[in-house]
């Protein structure tokens, strides 16, 4: 093994000194591959480790036992320098192709657990070599690096687009999960369920689209489609073999989820607001409340507005989240309250009540913690307005 390893390590090293050196030349010639190589797509399982390994991961593996090289191209590299949080808030962080051995790519994999899938794929010679050039090439350090898109710019659909430019014709077999919605697929994965609560609450209206081919966004729908693939008149994969398996784990079960949390809260505010009527004399609890609204609502802003994600835009959370929230609500806390401050929390409460009743032909599906949260929202409006009496309902009549 350890022999196999430095000889991989010394081919690997040629090749990117190769590229590093002759980067610059635009007529520089990639290596033949001999009539042994083979082409494979590698497909990564998800973990919950991290958030980035929510949603698996793809390479492609590219081997010939002649030339020596057992190589893996991959596009999930990152750098967590210079940063790396606040280009990923803004959209801007850069992703970039990396060149890796296959032993040292499946022992990351095998220290997290994780399964590795290889479709071996059918390519003429002209295919591997032209592939293995435009992988080669695209490793260049002028070229590899490329603005990272949750959705749309990935380590899956990367592959895909290089792999399928090879073919003039390409058909896929309908899958089930062309009409789930990228919203639905994203929810699939993430099993942790205040993850996935967050992530919805940042995500808006475009993940709500049926995914159809953009499906392919995940590795594991990727590995779906290739598997049912044909191109140019036969079938895209020869062989799909599971080449490293996981070890059971006990997953502790988790079973306090932000939509069981959000509904306990309001309930137990209901019944102190029913019982002792506190909210109604004493107004700092909602201030606090609509303030943590008011903050998420400009958080949406900020995404929406003020970074390049496109899955972050037009997000109707901030409906029920209204950032005039703050400064707004601070008006309430006066002995005086201002009528225009009585007329916003008025319309506020009317759009929350509509959002209750039109909650699912909403053009956004919401998380199914927000409807105890929109109705805490209507609680607390209520709270702030003062109650007509009868003298009211009279001045209204005979006025």
């Amino acid at each position: 093994m350890n022999v196999f390893t430095y000889k991989n390590g010394f081919f690997l090293t040629i090749l990117l000194f190769s590229i590093e050196c002759f980067g610059q030349n635009k007529d520089f010639q990639v290596s033949k591959l001999t009539n042994s190589s083979e082409v494979s797509l590698l497909t990564v399982g998800r973990s919950d480790e991290e958030i980035y390994q929510n949603f698996g991961h793809t390479a492609i593996r590219i081997k010939d036992s002649i030339l020596g090289w057992d190589l893996v191209y991959n596009y999930g590299t990152f750098s967590d320098d210079d940063g790396f949080v606040g280009k990923f808030v803004k959209g801007k962080l850069l992703y970039y192709e990396s060149i890796d051995n296959y032993p040292d790519f499946e022992q990351m994999y095998r220290d997290e657990n994780r399964s590795i899938n290889e479709q071996k794929l059918d390519l003429s010679q002209e295919q591997k070599q032209l592939l293995f050039e435009r992988l080669t090439v695209n490793a260049r350090e002028e070229n590899k690096y490329y603005k990272y898109d949750f959705l749309f710019d990935n380590c899956s659909t990367r592959p895909r687009n290089i792999l399928l430019s090879l073919f003039k014709t390409k058909n896929f077999k309908p899958d089930i999960d062309d009409n789930s919605s990228y919203r639905e697929l994203i929810d699939r994965n993430v099993t942790n369920e205040w993850l996935d609560f967050g992530m919805d609450l940042l995500i808006g209206v475009p993940t709500d689209a049926k995914a159809k081919y953009g499906r392919t966004f995940l590795p594991i729908e990727l590995m779906q489609l290739c598997d049912s693939a044909i191109v140019d008149g036969k079938k895209l994969v020869k062989s799909n073999e599971l080449i490293l398996d996981t070890i059971p784990e006990n997953q502790p079960k988790k079973w306090f989820s932000p939509t069981m949390f959000f509904w306990i809260l309001f309930v137990v505010l209901l019944i102190i607001q029913v019982r002792t009527g506190f909210f109604s004399t004493n107004k700092i609890t909602q201030v606090v409340y609509f303030t943590i609204l008011g903050l998420f609502g400009w958080l949406f802003i900020f995404m929406w507005f003020f970074t390049e994600h496109l899955t972050t835009k037009w997000n109707l959370n901030i409906l029920w989240a209204m950032p005039l929230n703050i400064p707004i609500i601070y008006f309430m806390l006066k002995k005086e309250i201002p009528n225009w401050a009585h007329g916003y929390v008025k319309f506020y409460r009317i759009l929350l009540i509509i959002l209750v009743i039109g909650w699912y032909i909403n053009p956004q599906t919401y998380h199914n913690a927000v409807m105890p949260l929109i109705l805490i929202c209507i609680l607390f409006t209520s709270t702030l307005l003062r109650v007509p009496n009868s003298v009211d309902f009279k001045k209204r009549m005979f006025k």
